[in-house]
C-alpha cells in the first residue's frame, strides 16, 4: 500500500508508494525549524530518500540532493522509524543543527544541516491532469 503525507498534515488516501513528502510547514514566527526538504519513505523497504531540496532551505545549503538516501539522523537509523519519529528527529529549534548520514551512489556522506524556519505547505501536484 502506498501513502502520501505532508509532515504536518494528516495522512491522506493511499495512492503512491512514497510516505512523507515532507513539504515542511508551520506558523511564521515559530521557533520550530526543520531541514527544509521533501523526503520520501518507501513503505516496503523503509528507505528514506530526498525528493526535493527547495532553494535557500537548510537541506539545499548543506548539499543534500534529490535521490540521496538518508540512513541516519543524529546517529539514529531511520529505516524502521515511522513518520512521526522521523519528523521529531528532523525538527528542532531554528538555527540548531542536525547530523545526517547519507548514501549517494556508492559514497557515504555525513552532512550537517542547519534547521530553518518552516515554510507554508504547498500542495502536492497531481500525477495527472483532467482534460475535458
Amino acid at each position: 500500500m502506498r501513502h502520501i503525507l505532508h509532515i504536518t498534515a494528516p495522512r491522506r488516501a493511499a495512492c503512491v508508494r512514497w510516505l512523507l513528502p515532507m513539504v515542511l510547514c508551520a506558523c511564521s514566527g515559530s521557533t520550530d525549524g526543520s531541514i527544509g526538504a521533501v523526503l520520501g519513505k518507501d513503505s516496503s523497504t523503509g528507505a528514506l530518500h530526498v525528493r526535493e531540496t527547495p532553494e535557500g532551505m537548510g537541506a539545499q545549503r548543506a548539499g543534500l540532493l534529490p535521490g540521496d538516501r538518508i540512513i541516519m539522523v543524529d546517529g539514529i537509523h531511520v529505516d524502521d522509524l515511522d513518520a512521526d519519529r522521523i519528523r521529531a528527529l528532523l525538527r528542532g529549534e531554528v538555527g540548531s543543527e542536525v547530523k545526517l548520514t547519507v548514501v549517494r551512489g556508492e559514497e557515504v556522506l555525513r552532512l550537517v544541516v542547519t534547521r530553518g524556519e518552516l515554510r507554508a505547505a504547498r500542495p502536492v501536484p497531481p500525477k495527472e491532469e483532467r482534460i475535458e
